[in-house]
């Protein structure tokens, strides 16, 4: 029979080795931009999953939804992604709002999908901000974590 400390040892490395599997199951991007203007398409780069395929978030369009004096300031961020793969790939993407220091003062997420052979697919998020934290905004630190 196998002894009580072997069966403890085997389940300990078992978990470890389950561990760095899915870890590696999971990639991380991010990038840094001024704060977009209202309307226009900004192309973004580095926020992409590569291995044997490309996933990645490929631009964003910010729309301010409200007048940038309201309480809050609604803003709508429309991502669009690609996936060259055959499968679906899980994304979380991270907004994060800078002063000039690069100090961080908001950050909101959504999480998506981006089916197999996607282009152009939409993400869509939206936040609700301070009048006071929209002015001080002057860039953008957007995460993007993929989960397969």
């Amino acid at each position: 029979m196998i002894g009580r400390r072997t069966r403890v040892a085997s389940s300990v490395v078992l978990t470890l080795i389950c561990g760095v599997a899915f870890a590696a199951l999971m990639q991380h991007s991010e990038t840094t931009i001024p704060l977009p203007a209202s309307g226009v398409t900004t192309p973004l780069s580095k926020l992409e999953y590569r291995a044997r395929f490309v996933a990645s978030i490929d631009s964003v369009v910010l729309h301010i939804a409200s007048a940038e004096s309201a309480d809050p300031v609604i803003a709508e961020w429309t991502f669009s992604g690609s996936n060259s793969d055959g499968q679906a790939h899980r994304v979380e993407v991270a907004v994060r709002l800078l002063d000039d220091g690069g100090s961080q003062l908001a950050t909101y997420q959504t999480r998506s999908i981006l089916p197999a052979a996607a282009a152009g697919r939409q993400i869509r998020l939206s936040t609700k901000v301070k009048p006071d934290v929209w002015k001080a905004a002057k860039k953008v630190r957007i995460f993007a974590d993929w989960h397969s």
